[in-house]
């Protein structure tokens, strides 16, 4: 049986792509009836192949999806759990939240770490896809993905909430120790592209050299 794909109509102006099963490919063409003409991606512009792949050939684990907003409300009360969060993945796993601190950053971005080459490999190739894209059309991309593993963290409770910077713990993960909380990976899906001409994240500019 063929793999499914389906394309859900983009509200404003999102693209959304979302792969059930198997393997797909982005269409690239578009006619005035289909529904998709101003935010459809060019013809043979972007092929985006889309896997689900669970660690070590394991089916995903069937929890409820928790937003990258919703995790960093609380990182504490998620530390040591296996969590399925889903968020753009963009330098690690992140998401424009409602919730602002008046002084730095809200903490909704969780680096990401573990799992094999095999299971990084369909996420890694969208990742190269949008990227190419971006450089090419000057289009803001966001590449959503579901993951699931087990959450860390050394954030503490405060009375002054996840905005209190002091609360993340003296020392974070990822580079520079900036993140407040990583995920070990087991596994990805549901990969997701949108177009997005609002997006904070610039795939065209990504950063490839040493940290």
């Amino acid at each position: 049986m063929s793999p499914s794909l389906t394309l859900t109509p983009s509200r404003g102006p999102d693209l959304r792509v979302r792969h059930i099963s198997g393997t797909a490919c982005l269409p690239m063409a578009s006619s005035a009836s289909d529904g998709y003409a101003g935010d459809m991606i060019r013809s043979g512009a972007l092929v985006l192949l889309v896997m689900l792949i669970a660690s070590g050939g394991a089916p995903a684990r069937d929890a409820a999806v928790t937003s990258v907003c919703e995790l960093s409300k609380d990182f504490p009360g998620f530390r040591d759990k296996v969590v399925t969060a889903r968020g753009v993945y963009y330098y690690g796993l992140r998401q424009e939240c409602a919730e602002k601190c008046k002084a730095g950053l809200w903490p909704s971005f969780i680096n990401l770490e573990g799992g094999t080459d095999e299971t990084w490999e369909a996420l890694a190739k969208s990742e190269r896809d949008v990227e190419a894209e971006a450089k090419r059309s000057g289009k803001r991309f966001e590449l959503w993905v579901t993951v699931v593993g087990r959450l860390q963290t050394r954030a503490r409770h405060s009375a002054l909430g996840p905005c209190d910077r002091k609360s993340w713990g003296l020392a974070g993960y990822g580079h520079l120790g900036g993140f407040p909380a990583q995920i070990i990976v087991e596994s990805f899906r549901d990969i997701e592209v949108r177009v997005n001409p609002q997006s904070p994240y610039d795939y065209a500019n990504m950063y490839h050299g040493p940290l």
